[in-house]
C-alpha cells in the first residue's frame, strides 16, 4: 500500500488548488525559491498577479535574477516569514513539522506542496506533462523549443535552463503548458494532462529499508502506482515502449502512442547515427517516413527527441515543421553543457546520477573519440548505498575516474556507505581511479593538461549537486574558454 506521505499528497491537491484560483492576488511565500522548479512556479505567479515573496538557504544566480524581477527573497528559514502571508508554498523534502509551516498552520493560513501548484495549472491550461526516471528536463526542454520556433508562445516551466527562453520559465500568452513533473512526488498522481508523456521507468527515489522518506517512494510498486495513475489522467499518452515495466503500466489506455526501436511502435526510430556532437535518424510513423537531425548527442537524446516529436504531432503541429525546429535544439542547462575547452580538451558538465543516466551520457562521451576523464560526485546517500555497485559499473567506460565525496543532499549520512566503496570497486576492475575534493580535482586536471600541449581530453563532470564547480573551475584556472577547439 502506498504511505502515509503519498496519501497526504493525493488528498491535498484538488481543494488546494481551488482555494488558490479563488484568491489570484493572494500573497504567496515559496521555501527554497532559488530551487529550479520552485522559482519556475513563483516566477507564473509573480507574472500573473499574485504577490511573491520567497527564502532559501543562501544566495544564488537564480536568487539574485529573481530579486531583479521584482521578488522578494530572504536568505534563511524563520517563522518570521509567515506573518503577512496567505500561502506557504514548499516542497516534498520539507518535513510536516518544520518550523515555517507549523506556525503557518498556527496562524490559520494555507500551507500546500509544489506539485499542487502545479497541479492549479494543469487545470488552467491544456498541459503537456513529461516526467519519467530520466530524460524529463531535455525532454521537455525539446517541446518548448519546438513549439517556441513554431511561433507558440506557450507558458513552459522546464527543470534546467532552456536556451530559447534563456530561463526555466517562460509565461506566455498562449493556452497550452508544458511543464516536467517530478516522478519523486507523489502529488503527481493526481495530475491531469491534456497529453501526458512518460520517457521511461526505473527504480528510482525508493527508500525501501531507509528511514528517509521525504523525496523517496516507500516501494517500486508505489512508484508504479502513482505513475499509472498520471498516466491514466493524461487525455493523451505519449510513451516510450523501450522499457517493458512501463509498456505493461500504460496498457489499456485509450489514447495512447508508442515511440521506440521497435517496428511496432506507433513512432518508430531506426537507422540511429551518432556523431561527436549530434545524431541522425530515421522516424516512421502511420502518416510517413521522415529523417531527423539533431545537435545534441547520444542515443538517449534520439528517444528524447522522438517523444518531444510525438508531443508537437498530438497537439496539432505539423510534423516536418517540428523536425525542422528541433534541428536547432542544442540542450538545456546542465545536461551536456560545454563549459570550455582548452589546450585541445574539451569541458562537459552533465546532471548524470542515476547508474542509467551515467552510462548513457560516458557512452556519448566516448562517441567523441576523445580520452574521456570522469568527475563523479555521487548524489545523495540512500541512493549512493542501494546502487554503489552499478554506478561504478557505469563509470568503468571511463579511461580515468576522480570521485568526490557524496552530495547529501540534506540526508543523514549512512553507516558505511561513502565514496571509498565506489574507488574500490572501479580499483578491482583496475580502472584509473582517485579520490578528490573539489578543489584538488581542479588542480589536478589542471596540471595535467598543462603538462600536455597536444592532448585529446574530454573532461566531464557528473551529478546532480555541486560537481560543475569542477567543470567551471577547471576552465577559468586553464584561463578561459579557447573558442578555436
Amino acid at each position: 500500500m502506498p504511505d502515509s506521505r503519498t496519501e497526504q499528497a493525493k488528498q491535498g491537491v484538488s481543494a488546494s488548488s481551488s482555494q488558490l484560483n479563488s484568491q489570484p492576488n493572494s500573497h504567496l511565500h515559496f521555501m527554497g525559491i532559488g530551487g529550479v522548479s520552485m522559482s519556475g512556479l513563483a516566477r507564473f505567479y509573480n507574472a500573473n498577479g499574485f504577490t511573491v515573496s520567497g527564502c532559501d538557504r543562501s544566495e544564488s544566480e537564480t536568487v539574485l535574477q529573481l530579486r531583479q524581477e521584482g521578488i522578494e527573497v530572504a536568505i534563511g528559514h524563520s517563522k518570521d516569514h509567515c506573518a503577512d502571508i496567505d500561502t506557504l508554498v514548499s516542497t516534498s523534502a520539507v518535513s510536516y513539522d518544520d518550523p515555517e509551516i507549523a506556525e503557518t498552520l498556527k496562524l490559520g493560513k494555507r500551507s500546500i506542496r509544489r506539485i499542487e501548484l502545479l497541479a492549479e495549472l494543469f487545470e488552467m491550461r491544456q498541459s503537456i506533462g513529461i516526467s519519467g526516471t530520466h530524460g524529463k528536463s531535455s525532454t521537455t526542454g525539446m517541446v518548448g523549443h519546438i513549439f517556441m520556433k513554431l511561433g507558440q508562445d506557450d507558458t513552459i516551466l522546464v527543470g534546467a535552463q532552456l536556451p530559447i527562453i534563456e530561463s526555466n520559465a517562460h509565461i506566455g500568452s498562449g493556452k497550452r503548458l508544458i511543464a516536467e513533473v517530478d516522478e519523486s512526488d507523489p502529488g503527481m498522481a493526481k495530475l491531469r494532462s491534456s497529453i501526458g508523456v512518460i520517457t521511461n521507468l526505473e527504480a528510482d527515489h525508493i527508500a525501501g529499508e531507509h528511514d528517509e522518506r521525504r523525496t523517496y517512494h516507500a516501494s517500486y510498486d508505489d512508484l508504479k502506482a502513482i505513475v499509472h495513475e498520471f498516466a491514466f489522467g493524461s487525455e493523451q499518452l505519449i510513451y516510450c515502449s523501450d522499457w517493458a515495466e512501463l509498456t505493461d503500466l500504460v496498457q489499456g489506455h485509450e489514447n495512447s502512442s508508442s515511440y521506440g526501436k521497435s517496428q511496432n511502435a506507433d513512432y518508430y526510430i531506426h537507422n540511429i547515427k551518432l556523431g561527436a556532437t549530434g545524431s541522425t535518424f530515421d522516424l516512421k510513423t502511420k502518416t510517413g517516413s521522415y529523417a531527423v537531425t539533431l545537435k545534441v548527442p547520444g542515443e538517449h537524446n534520439v528517444l528524447n527527441a522522438c517523444a518531444a516529436l510525438a508531443s508537437a504531432v498530438c497537439a496539432g503541429l505539423d510534423m516536418q515543421a517540428a523536425i525542422e525546429a528541433i534541428a536547432s535544439f542544442t540542450g538545456v542547462g546542465r545536461r551536456w553543457q560545454r563549459h570550455g575547452s582548452n589546450r585541445g580538451a574539451l569541458v562537459i558538465d552533465d546532471y548524470a546520477h542515476h547508474p542509467t543516466e551515467v552510462m548513457v551520457t560516458l557512452e556519448a562521451a566516448k562517441n567523441t573519440g576523445r580520452r574521456v576523464r570522469a568527475v563523479l560526485q555521487p548524489h545523495r546517500h540512500v541512493r549512493t548505498a542501494q546502487l554503489w555497485q552499478e554506478l561504478a559499473d557505469s563509470m568503468s567506460l571511463a579511461d580515468e575516474i576522480l570521485v568526490l565525496d557524496i552530495y547529501a543532499s540534506g540526508e543523514a549520512p549512512i553507516e558505511g556507505i561513502s565514496s571509498q566503496l565506489i574507488i574500490d570497486r572501479l580499483a578491482k576492475q583496475a580502472k584509473v581511479v582517485s579520490h578528490h575534493t573539489i578543489d584538488s580535482a581542479i588542480t589536478y586536471l589542471k596540471t595535467s593538461l598543462e603538462s600536455s600541449e597536444n592532448n585529446n581530453d574530454l573532461v566531464i563532470t557528473l551529478g546532480a549537486g555541486d560537481v560543475w564547480k569542477v567543470a567551471s573551475g577547471l576552465v577559468e584556472a586553464l584561463g578561459g574558454d579557447d573558442a578555436s577547439v
